[in-house]
């Protein structure tokens, strides 16, 4: 009988008495043959049993073969494995820990004492590691073979491994350590030191946290904290930094030790104080202070060693660092009033008053002059749109339009195809076949890019373009592009583009109406009267989208000179439709106030998030907003108030750049999909392009634009939140920009507990004292954010902290509606001393 027809038959009829004699008498040939069939057959045709698994391991040549033909298998017959191992061992198999970790672990080891294997040092922690998950007694695990506490106790610490783990009774590695130790059965000084050499090793946030642990469990001496402080200072040059707070502790009860080696602390923490976490420069400050007061050698060195301190904008921690330079820094010291100066303008109002002796007088009476007339500055300047001139540059740039991103694109191909339709010749459409080509790997993708492929190739194949024969087995055609879910603004977007085909059908060389001749979706109302003339003089209708979307981009300018040309350029008839563009009221007449002007309700929620199949509850803030049916003949702006779903990243911007006036609904979409809660924020990347396509437009701000904006500061994305306040800078000097608004809408958000303080007091820390316009500012949206917030929330002190600096910055007195607030939370502890700073308001100017 052939090999696989045997191996067949054992496996088939589950003969398990037979496969391991038939493994045995293999060959190496004829393992190798027996290797191929499973590789064949396992995880296809066969399942995973006894017979299959053995088969496996004793057939594969090496540890990656092995790997790659086997699952995680937990049931191994361990009689079998014996009897296998007596005639052969894989030589690989002490490497193999997806093998062994389904082995129990002292098994391993009697296999390892008879020669079977040598158990990888790795493997042999992993193993250790586990086995207190067995039924296995602790004096079992660690006392039959001497491997164990010779050697692989040991390498737990050099290794990662799941040395934090438990079994159901809770017994663990801590609690295993510290009782043999107890009983001098492990020495207690090697396993202190190797905790810490182990934390040094740096292989994983987790094992180096359980290490520490591990440490403070067994509770060290003074003395011994003494013998590894070295060890203990080498853990600040870790990334981790939740380990320096815990250090710090241990470090703190030996301070006045006579053995503490401060200078040699201070070296190894010297990039702690520019560490921005409030927590560890908490720690940092109660070290260094207990430092200076026990020894008084250290106390200038310690004095320039905090002052990166100061970079926090935290008053609580400044003002700790400026009570320990002024008690314990000499004023007369040249070195310490140098090196103060340069962090001069970080220095908060208090701190610079504990800080007087080594300031100069004019660092104390320091404020920001107002600025009168600061010009507001453009995000972007509009630049000429140049459409294609020649048949040769529309075959250069025809490739790009699906492969790049650039909103205009689409807009300059069509107008380049409708203007060129009749001179392009076939020898210049056999030219046209990379940008064919370029189309047809829009295949797979969706929504604009898929459209305008269909189109190009519905256009190509009209042309008998031989490149799309297999195109058109993979597109749809274009007349049936459509789908029963497609958004409404795609399908006006079709209608277009099937118009347009028509014209290109009867051979007509027109322009696109709609196309942008300003950056970055703008169009001049002249040049729009222009282009109407031609069709005028050759008593063309135009198509009905092209014509809608050219009146929604035209920019609201000089509208009154251009009404006058419009009507000496156009008849009667082709006046009327440019009529939209001059009447104020034409859409107010036609469309809800609350599309227009952006100005939606909002509705507070509660939505589950699920996380490893546990449900959790987010507060969640969502416009309220729905899809409408419209007629069939609806115009372009019906389409596009309806298209709430199903549309995506660029796409998005393409449609915010179709009316850029009337965008509100396009904004609701975005705060509802990516930014509606705390846990629900994705699509970073094409929010923030988002954010910038909608500056690059300047517009007047709606009630939703605030809301976009407030939901992006907060965002957990810092790149976002960072643009979204160089948004507000922006705007700051712009009559149509309002902080107050923007301020109520942050204060509901935070009343409601959806955005944490914290991500406000980041953003706006980098800002204060800029300049006095930016200051009067920050100092407008706090009053209006303290005005709306109507209960004591979490970090609320942060807010006050910086309103108070505010205050002193502009010199200004505290808000009367601020001092009501105040009132209400006069007697919340951790309040009463900012509350009584802020009532009083002194100025401790010397």
């Amino acid at each position: 009988m052939l090999i696989g027809d045997e191996l067949k038959a054992i496996y088939l009829n589950y003969r398990i008495k037979e496969i391991v004699p038939f493994l045995i008498k293999l060959s190496p040939k004829e393992k190798k043959e027996t290797a191929v069939i499973l590789k064949k057959f396992l995880n296809k045709d066969w399942g995973h049993n006894h017979i299959s698994m053995l088969a496996t391991l004793a057939c594969s040549s090496t540890q990656e073969e092995y790997e790659k033909l086997a699952s995680a298998y937990y049931a191994w017959p361990i009689h079998l494995l014996d009897e296998l191992f007596e005639s052969y061992v894989p030589g690989w198999m002490g490497d193999c820990a997806l093998f062994l970790r389904s082995i129990d672990y002292l098994k391993v080891l009697e296999w390892q004492q008879k020669g079977y294997l040598q158990l990888n040092d790795e493997v042999g922690a992993q193993l250790l590691s586990e086995s207190i998950t067995t039924h296995h007694t602790s004096e079992e695990i660690l006392f039959t073979h001497p491997v164990t506490l010779d050697s692989h106790l040991w390498l737990m610490f050099q290794y990662d491994s799941s040395i934090s783990c438990h079994d159901q009774n809770g017994r663990n590695w801590k609690n295993i350590f510290q009782h043999y130790i107890c009983e001098n059965k492990q020495n207690r000084s090697k396993v202190l030191e190797s905790c810490l050499k182990a934390i040094n090793l740096n292989l994983s946030k987790d094992h180096n946290s359980w290490f520490l642990e591990l440490f403070s469990h067994l509770e060290p001496s003074s003395r011994e904290i003494l013998e590894l402080q070295n060890h203990l200072f080498s853990v600040f040059h870790s990334p981790q930094s939740s380990l320096f707070v815990p250090v710090l502790k241990i470090i703190n009860r030996v301070i006045t030790e006579e053995d503490f080696e401060a200078q040699d602390f201070l070296k190894s923490a010297a990039a702690l104080p520019s560490v921005q976490a409030k927590n560890i420069l908490n720690s940092l400050l109660q070290t260094l202070d207990k430092i200076a007061g026990n020894d008084k050698r250290y106390r200038d060195e310690i004095c320039l060693f905090l002052l990166p301190v100061f970079i926090s904008k935290d008053a609580a921690i400044q003002i700790k660092a400026a009570k320990i330079i002024a008690r314990y820094g000499d004023p007369d010291s040249g070195n310490i009033k140098i090196e103060i100066q340069s962090y001069a303008e970080c220095l908060l109002s208090d701190p610079k008053v504990l800080l007087k002796e080594f300031l100069p007088d004019t660092e104390i009476n320091k404020f920001h002059e107002p600025a009168e007339n600061e010009e507001y500055t453009a995000w972007c300047i509009s630049e000429p749109v140049s459409p294609i001139k020649t048949v040769s540059d529309f075959i250069l740039f025809a490739p790009r339009v699906f492969s790049n991103n650039d909103p205009n694109d689409f807009d300059l191909f069509v107008d380049a195809l409708m203007r060129f339709n009749t001179e392009i010749s076939k020898e210049q459409g056999i030219r046209l076949e990379p940008a064919f080509k370029a189309a047809c790997k829009e295949k797979g993708s969706v929504g604009m890019h898929h459209l305008y492929a269909s189109f190009f190739i519905k256009y190509g194949l009209k042309n008998g373009s031989p490149l799309l024969n297999e195109a058109r087995k993979e597109f749809p055609d274009f007349e049936n592009w459509l789908g029963k879910r497609t958004p409404l603004i795609f399908k006006a977007y079709h209608q277009f583009l099937s118009d347009i085909f028509e014209l290109l059908k009867q051979g007509k060389n027109l322009p696109l109406l709609s196309v942008p001749d300003h950056t970055p979706c703008w169009i001049d109302i002249r040049m729009l009267v222009d282009k109407l003339k031609i069709y005028q003089d050759q008593k063309i209708i135009p198509v009905p989208f092209d014509l809608q979307r050219a009146i929604l981009r035209v920019k609201k300018e000089h509208l009154a000179e251009s009404k006058k040309y419009a009507q000496k350029e156009l008849s009667k008839e082709y006046f009327k439709y440019v009529e939209p563009v001059f009447d104020p009221e034409y859409f107010k007449d036609r469309y809800e106030i609350t599309y227009l002007e952006g100005s939606f309700a909002r509705k507070w929620g509660i939505r589950k998030i699920y996380k490893a199949y546990v449900a959790e509850e987010v507060p969640e803030m969502t416009v309220t907003i729905e899809n409408k049916e419209i007629p069939e003949e609806a115009p372009l702006l019906d389409h596009l108030f309806n298209s709430y779903h199903g549309v995506y990243d660029h796409d998005l911007i393409r449609i915010l750049y179709t009316a850029p006036y009337f965008s509100g609904s396009v904004f609701a979409k975005k705060c509802n999909e990516t930014l509606s809660n705390a846990v629900n924020q994705y699509n970073s990347r094409t929010n923030i392009e988002f954010l910038d396509a909608w500056m690059k437009l300047d517009l007047p701000f709606q009630p939703v634009h605030y809301l976009f904006l407030s939901a992006a500061l907060f965002s957990k994305d810092k790149t976002l939140s960072g643009t979204a306040f160089e948004a507000i800078l922006h705007k700051i000097a712009s009559d149509d920009f309002d902080m107050g608004t923007l301020g109520i809408m942050i204060g509901e958000k935070i009343n409601f507990g959806l955005v944490p303080v914290k991500r406000l007091r980041d953003g706006i820390d980098r800002f204060i004292g800029l300049n006095s316009s930016h200051n009067r500012a920050f100092e407008k949206l706090l009053i209006s954010i303290l005005k709306t917030i109507d209960h004591p929330v979490f970090n609320l002190k942060t807010i006050l902290e910086m309103y108070y600096e505010l205050l002193q910055l502009n010199q200004s007195e505290t808000n009367a509606d601020v001092v009501v607030r105040l009132k209400e939370w006069e007697n919340e502890n951790n309040l009463k001393k900012m509350i009584i700073k802020l009532k009083t308001n002194e100025r401790k100017i010397v």
